[in-house]
C-alpha cells in the first residue's frame, strides 16, 4: 500500500516530491522508484552526494563541548521552552521533528522538559550520529540546500538557528508551512541585527541576520499566521557589537579566533550573563524588548 510515512513520520521523494512506498530496506518512490535505505536507524532521503555540507563537521564536536555550559545556548534553550509553553496549542500532539538539530543538546533538553520530539533531520551524519547519541527518536539524512522532504500532516516543526544559513529562506518556510498540518506550528530562531553582520556570520555559513519586521513580513508572505515573534539576547547587543566591530583589533589572528573567543566559557562572566538573561526573560513576558541579538517566533498554519 502506499504510504508517505516512515516510523509515524511524513516524507516525500526529495527527487520528485513523490509519495513513497514501504519496502523491507526503507522506503522507495512511487513516482520516480528512488530508492531510499535505512542504515544504522537512520533514513537516508538524500537525491544528491550524502551529507555534502558547506561547513566543517567538526564545528559540531566543539559546539557538542560547550553547549551544556556557554549562555548563549543555556539561555536560548529556556527562550524556546518559554515559548512553546506559551505559543504552541496541544503541543505534545504530534512531537516537535527538528530541521538541523546540530549536535543534539537543544533536542536533549526540551525533552527533559517535557516537550515530545519525533525526531529529526540534518544533511550531516555527524549531526545524527550526536543527535543519536541523546535520544532515541527517528533520524533522517537530507540533502543540503535543498527543500526539507517532509510530506504534509506534521504538527509542530522546529528550525533553530538554520534558516540564515539557507539561500532561500522564503522557500524553506513555504515547504515548512506546506508540511504542518492545518493549525500545526513552527517554532523558529534566527540571528537579529543586520548591522552586526560580519566575517564571523560568513565563516558560520550564515548568509543574513533577520530585523522583527523583517521576519514577520517573510512568515505572513507564505502564509503563516505569526503567534509570537520577538527579540532575545538583548543584553549580548552591546558585546557583540564591541566584538564585531573592534574585533580585528582585539583578536588580529581572525575571524577564527573571535569565533573561538565568542564560544569561550569564562566562568565569572558565563554565570553573570546566565542571571541577566534569566531576568531578561521574566522582563519579556510582560515588555517588548526593543532590540536583541537573536528572534524567536512561533507560526502557525490556519486551520482553515
Amino acid at each position: 500500500m502506499t504510504t508517505t510515512h516512515w516510523r509515524g513520520l511524513a516524507f516525500v521523494c526529495p527527487r520528485c516530491r513523490g509519495p513513497l512506498a514501504g519496502v523491507p530496506e526503507g522506503l522507495q518512490c512511487c513516482d520516480c522508484g528512488a530508492s531510499f535505505p535505512e542504515r544504522d536507524g537512520v533514513l537516508h532521503l538524500v537525491a544528491g552526494s550524502v551529507g555534502e555540507t558547506a561547513y566543517d563537521p567538526r564545528v559540531l564536536s566543539a559546539l557538542r563541548e560547550v553547549e551544556d555550559r556557554h549562555f548563549w545556548f543555556l539561555g536560548r534553550r529556556e527562550v524556546i521552552v518559554d515559548a512553546i509553553r506559551r505559543a504552541v496549542p496541544d503541543a505534545d500532539r504530534g512531537g516537535l521533528f527538528d530541521i538541523g538539530p546540530g549536535s543534539g543538546g537543544l533536542l536533549s533538553f526540551l525533552a527533559r522538559s517535557g516537550v515530545r520530539i519525533a525526531g529529526g533531520c540534518d544533511a550531516h551524519p555527524e549531526s545524527l550520529r550526536l543527535v543519536g547519541e541523546r535520544l532515541d527518536v527517528p533520524l533522517v539524512l537530507v540533502d543540503e540546500g535543498r527543500r526539507p522532504p517532509l510530506g504534509p500532516g506534521h504538527s509542530l516543526l522546529g528550525m533553530f538557528d538554520v534558516l540564515e544559513h539557507l539561500d532561500d529562506d522564503a522557500d524553506a518556510l513555504a515547504a515548512l508551512h506546506q508540511a504542518l498540518a492545518p493549525g500545526g506550528s513552527l517554532v523558529l530562531t534566527v540571528p537579529a541585527g543586520p548591522s552586526l553582520f560580519c566575517d564571523i556570520d560568513r565563516l558560520a555559513g550564515h548568509r543574513r541576520r533577520y530585523t522583527r519586521n523583517g521576519l514577520r513580513r517573510l512568515l505572513e508572505q507564505v502564509g503563516f499566521e505569526v503567534r509570537l515573534l520577538r527579540y532575545f539576547m538583548c543584553l549580548a547587543v552591546v558585546p557583540l557589537v564591541i566584538s564585531r566591530r573592534f574585533g580585528r583589533v582585539l583578536w588580529p589572528r581572525g575571524a577564527h579566533s573571535r569565533r573561538q573567543a565568542e564560544l569561550r566559557v569564562i566562568p565569572g562572566l558565563n554565570g553573570a550573563l546566565r542571571a541577566a538573561l534569566a531576568l531578561e526573560r521574566a522582563a519579556a513576558r510582560v515588555v517588548t524588548l526593543p532590540l536583541g541579538a537573536s528572534l524567536v517566533a512561533v507560526a502557525t498554519r490556519s486551520g482553515r
